[in-house]
Order: C-alpha cells, then sequence, then structure tokens
C-alpha cells in the first residue's frame, strides 16, 4: 500500500553534471528542485550519495542501498530529460509569483535562489 503524501512542496525534475564530493570527480547527478523556498535534492549516478543544499543525506543502513540509489538517480535522469530549461524557467516563475502573490512585489522584480541560476 502507497503511503499518502498530505503535504509537499512542488517539485520539477532536474538534472545536472556537478562534482561529486565522495568521488572526487564530475559525475551525472539528478533530482527534484523544490522551489523557492526549498533546495535541490540531488542523487550521483556514480556513487548513489544524494545530497540537499550541499549537505549530504544519511546512509541507509541495509545491503544493496547503493544499487536501488543509482538505480533511481538513473531513472530521474531519465525523466528530467523530458523538459527543456525554458519549461524549468516558466515553473520557477510561476512559483516565485505564487509564492510572492502577497508581497506586493512582482516575481521579475525578486532574485533567484542560487540554486535556479546555474
Amino acid at each position: 500500500m502507497a503511503t499518502p503524501i498530505i503535504c509537499r512542496p512542488p517539485s520539477f525534475p532536474i538534472r545536472r553534471i556537478l562534482n561529486c564530493p565522495t568521488e572526487g570527480r564530475r559525475r551525472r547527478m539528478a533530482g527534484i528542485d523544490g522551489g523557492p523556498y526549498y533546495g535541490p535534492t540531488l542523487t550521483c549516478l556514480g556513487c548513489g550519495d544524494a545530497w540537499t543544499c550541499g549537505e549530504m543525506h544519511e546512509r541507509p543502513f541495509q545491503r544493496g542501498w547503493r544499487q536501488k540509489a543509482v538505480a533511481a538517480a538513473k531513472r530521474a535522469w531519465e525523466e528530467a530529460g523530458r523538459y527543456t530549461r525554458a519549461e524549468y524557467d516558466a515553473w520557477l516563475a510561476a512559483e516565485l509569483a505564487a509564492a510572492t502573490a502577497d508581497s506586493g512585489r512582482p516575481a521579475k522584480d525578486l532574485p533567484l535562489p542560487e540554486s535556479a541560476q546555474s
């Protein structure tokens, strides 16, 4: 039985080629961008380690976790490949507009988060 998700931030699948701190070299990384309030969560397709806002996630205490994490990251890499940069920019602009609707300032006047500038 699947666990229902009551509340979660909107997300957009992303993929990047970044330096993996675990392996010390450039690797493909895939994951989600959680919008203006949450940093991107990325998993390395080489080692399976995951990070959010530069902080490494805990490694699970179970056999085969690395292979499962790499397989899930590869699926996320394929999913993120369906989207263009323009679609991502439109999604982020809509999220910023919704988040700033009460501030009285248009979203175009607000600086983009550091994760969105890469």
